[in-house]
């Protein structure tokens, strides 16, 4: 049995239950009914912190320079809907698919080489007449266009922001632009990088191979043929980034192209042809083919012309496109 406790004692006792009780019930402990209480929440906002979605950064809001000045995205875009399929091409690069696109030429169809990367996009015309309405509908977050689209640009502005870029402008300028878009920066340099190389890498393989000789890229039209000149953005992979040399009559840096006879074809004097063909000139074509003059071409009986498809080498300018064009010519010319 344990000794009484006498006097004073007791009142110290008291005294100690009641600073207890007091520290208990201090206000402040915040909403916790007891000292257990507070404890597990301290331990649990050790533990597991509450969701912070500041936490979490996000892209800031990016300006990028376009044919109407400065357009600024406050947050990256999830729906985009592009007027011309090389952006198109610009944006499957970066892994993002369209939420709508134009058509491709006169197919009606979207670009072959993409395959099925465009699947489940939804068509809206073609580039020249894009279905405004149907614009509407996909409710986008951003539009894409050309300076061919000014006539609809108030328009389209009431949709989305709209990004207008210059149709011709470089595929590697625009890669950059969508790699901002995207908030895909190094991303977007990389394919450029990837790009570089890759032509470096050809142009030093062709090098002594196609010393002395010129290349050409023809296009039969309009009951003529279609000379691109070394200004064309394609003719710049041969003559550019590949060193190719081209006949003096293709140097223009001016006009991307110009018109000649069948007649004046020989003056050319290009070692190799490049020739594009599409169902839209299969017939000139062969009418050009079965003629003397055509025949009588060091090309043709060096068996050194190649038929390409014009809208791969003319039409799409992302780099999907350009690389394929890259790897066709070193079919060619390896």
């Amino acid at each position: 049995m344990h000794p009484k406790i006498k006097g004073p004692g007791v009142i110290s006792l008291f005294a100690c239950l009641i600073m207890l009780l007091g520290a208990c019930s201090n206000p402040s402990n915040e909403g916790s009914g007891n000292s257990a209480g507070t404890a597990l929440n301290q331990t649990q906002a050790t533990s597991e912190p509450a969701a912070d979605t500041s936490s979490v950064a996000k892209p800031a809001p990016i300006t990028i320079q376009h044919l109407k000045g400065e357009l600024t995205l406050e947050e990256v875009p999830e729906r985009i809907v592009v007027l011309d399929v090389q952006y198109a091409d610009e944006l499957l690069a970066l892994g993002k698919k369209p939420t709508g696109s134009v058509v491709a030429g006169t197919d009606n169809a979207v670009p072959e080489y993409l395959g099925n990367q465009m699947d489940n996009v939804t068509l809206i015309g073609t580039y020249e007449e894009p279905n405004v309405e149907a614009v509407v509908s996909l409710s986008p977050d951003l539009i894409i266009g050309t300076e061919f689209h000014d006539k609809i640009y108030e328009e389209l502005q009431k949709i989305a922001p709209t990004l207008m870029l210059e149709r011709n402008e470089d595929w590697k300028t625009v890669m950059l632009k969508i790699g901002q878009v995207l908030d895909q920066p190094e991303q977007a340099q990389q394919l450029i990088d990837d790009y570089n190389q890759k032509v470096s890498n050809l142009k030093e393989a062709l090098a002594d191979k196609m010393k002395g000789q010129t290349v050409a890229l023809i296009r039969p039209r309009d009951g003529m043929i279609r000379l691109q000149n070394t200004a064309h953005r394609t003719s710049q992979i041969l003559y550019e980034d590949l060193g190719l040399t081209p006949p003096p009559m293709a140097v223009n840096s001016s006009d991307t192209s110009s018109m000649i006879s069948i007649e004046v074809l020989p003056e050319l004097g290009a070692d190799h042809i490049f020739l594009l063909q599409d169902e839209t000139n299969k017939a000139l074509t062969a009418e050009f083919q079965s003629t003397s003059v055509w025949k009588n071409l060091s090309a043709v009986k060096d068996n050194r012309v190649y038929e390409e498809n014009t809208a791969q080498w003319i039409g799409y300018y992302g780099p999907i496109a350009i690389n394929l064009i890259v790897d066709q010519i070193a079919d060619a010319l390896n």
